[in-house]
């Protein structure tokens, strides 16, 4: 039982990974935060996480808010899968998690991430 609340846990920590790796990966890369916004003047590779990492956290993000909700209903609606809404309610707790822990990155990254 324990390695289902692991694995309802695996894409949000997947999530804070790949924040933080680009965030890394751009401090090196470029030597420093990026002037603007966009991603003009990035090397390839870094262009190639950030578009890694736009697509997941977006997939992620749209999943999340429109169809976990969806699932959480049913399985409250359906007596048998009552018990696997805690795995989907773990998604929603992810989220406000990955969107808290953006706090503590530096703010000329989430300048950058925002725009």
């Amino acid at each position: 039982m324990k390695k289902w609340y692991l694995f309802a846990c695996m894409p949000y920590a997947l999530a804070i990974i790949i924040f933080y790796s680009v965030a890394i990966h751009m401090q090196i890369a470029l030597k420093g935060w990026p002037d603007g916004i966009g991603t003009r003047g990035f090397p390839e590779s870094l262009l190639f996480h950030v578009n890694i990492q736009g697509w997941y956290l977006s997939v992620l993000g749209i999943f999340t808010v429109f169809v976990v909700p969806i699932i959480i209903l049913l399985c409250l609606i359906i007596p048998k899968w009552r018990h696997f809404s805690i795995y989907f309610l773990l998604q929603i707790i992810g989220l406000v998690i990955f969107l808290l822990q953006m706090s503590f990155a530096p703010d000329a990254y989430l300048n950058w991430f925002w725009d």
